[in-house]
């Protein structure tokens, strides 16, 4: 059985407006550690309509394996809380979150289905994502410290969790993208192990032998 928190380092999405006038307004009265208006505005920019659907191929370092595992298959996201993701290879398998249930389904297997009250890094997971697809930086703030680097051209958005019963499962996703759009998502776990999306143009792209992670990260960020 998948656990749930193998899930949550897969199943994520592409987001993207304009900076919210209030929000950077409040910068000088707000923490340190509160996003910045160049954060603020990435976010924004970052928003799409719904419903969003985006090929991708995952990586997954995981320790326990002698090789990385590579899957491939489509991303669907549908609303604020229903999340779809398809595996096509190396096996065909889909997971639906909705309603706050998730199901696994497989060929030839008996239906998997728990609620989202067990995946907490899951939950985590789909709540930042949804916020960010709204471009809600507010909502972001308050279960993630939220940074970015770069410019309009090429970016990276950093989310580090605030509460330590996220933070148990994940130490941070990093999101690079070109202008608008959204290309990689890295998963660093607590635990040491680490998950690469790549997504849109990128989904395609040509994995040839044993997948390194610092060659993922070079692509990632532009490098040819």
């Amino acid at each position: 059985m998948i656990s749930g928190k193998a899930i949550a380092l897969s199943l994520l999405l592409p987001m993207a407006s304009h900076a919210a006038p209030e929000h950077a307004a409040s910068q000088a009265a707000c923490s340190t550690d509160c996003a910045s208006v160049q954060t603020v505005r990435l976010i924004e920019r970052l928003k799409r309509p719904l419903p969003a659907t985006t090929g991708y191929t995952e990586v997954r370092f995981v320790q326990m394996l002698d090789t990385p595992l590579k899957l491939r298959g489509e991303l669907t996201y549908t609303s604020g809380n229903e999340l779809g993701k398809r595996v096509v290879s190396p096996y065909e398998e889909t997971t639906t979150i909705a309603n706050g249930q998730v199901e696994i389904t497989r060929t030839g297997k008996p239906a998997k289905r728990f609620s989202l009250k067990r995946a907490p890094a899951l939950a985590g997971f789909l709540e930042s994502f949804s916020a960010t697809l709204q471009g809600d930086v507010k909502r972001l703030e308050r279960s993630y410290v939220l940074s970015s680097d770069g410019n309009d051209e090429r970016w990276q958005l950093q989310l580090v969790p605030r509460e330590a019963a996220l933070s148990k499962h994940v130490k941070r996703v990093l999101i690079s993208g070109q202008d608008t759009t959204p290309l990689c998502f890295e998963v660093e776990e607590a635990g040491g192990d680490s998950s690469v999306l790549l997504v849109d143009r990128l989904a395609d792209t040509p994995l040839d032998g044993v997948p390194q992670r610092t060659r993922l990260q070079q692509l990632c960020q532009g490098a040819p």
